[in-house]
C-alpha cells in the first residue's frame, strides 16, 4: 500500500517559481535574503530546497541532516533551523520541513532606513560586504554539491 504524502505545514505558501528556472528564487541573493545568514543556514536551506518535493515539503531527520552538513553538535542543526523559521524562510513542524515561498518584503531597508523585524538575528552579526555574497554562494553551491554526490553514492 502506497504512503500518502506528507501535508506541508503552510499550505497557503506553496512555493511557485516565476521568472526563473531554479528552485531557488533569485530574489535569495537579489534581495538580501542572504546577508548575515551563517554558513550553515545557507547550506540547510540549499539542502531542503535540493531535497523538498514541488511544494518545497521534505521530512529528512535531524540524523540524516545532521551527517549531511557535517555538523558535530545537535543544537547547530537546532539553532539553524530555528533561525530560517525566524526569517520566513523555511516552516517546520512535527519533523516535516517546508521551504516557503519568499516573504513579499525583502531583507532591505524600509524607507526610514531601519530592517524589517523579520530579519533581526537573536545575536548581533553585522551583514558581509554584498558584494562578496556572490562568492560566497558560489562557494556554498560547491559545498551542496559536493555533499550531494556523496550523499548519491550511498551509505558508507
Amino acid at each position: 500500500m502506497p504512503k500518502s504524502r506528507p501535508q506541508p505545514p503552510r499550505p497557503d505558501r506553496r512555493r511557485q517559481i516565476r521568472g526563473s528556472f531554479s528552485w531557488i528564487d533569485h530574489r535569495f541573493l537579489r534581495e538580501g535574503f542572504d546577508q548575515g545568514l551563517p554558513r550553515l543556514e545557507k547550506l540547510l536551506y540549499f539542502v531542503l530546497v535540493a531535497v523538498s518535493n514541488q511544494d518545497g515539503v521534505s521530512f529528512y531527520s535531524d540524523a540524516r541532516l545532521t551527517e549531511l552538513l557535517d555538523i558535530r553538535f545537535p543544537h547547530e542543526l537546532d539553532g539553524a533551523r530555528k533561525e530560517l523559521v525566524a526569517r520566513d524562510l523555511i516552516a517546520y513542524e512535527e519533523g516535516i520541513y517546508q521551504v516557503l515561498d519568499l516573504p513579499v518584503r525583502s531583507r532591505q531597508k524600509d524607507h526610514d532606513g531601519a530592517p524589517p523585524a523579520h530579519t533581526l538575528r537573536s545575536s548581533f552579526s553585522p551583514p558581509p560586504v554584498r558584494r562578496t555574497s556572490l562568492r560566497e554562494a558560489a562557494s556554498d553551491m560547491e559545498s551542496i554539491k559536493q555533499l550531494l554526490e556523496r550523499w548519491s553514492r550511498g551509505p558508507r
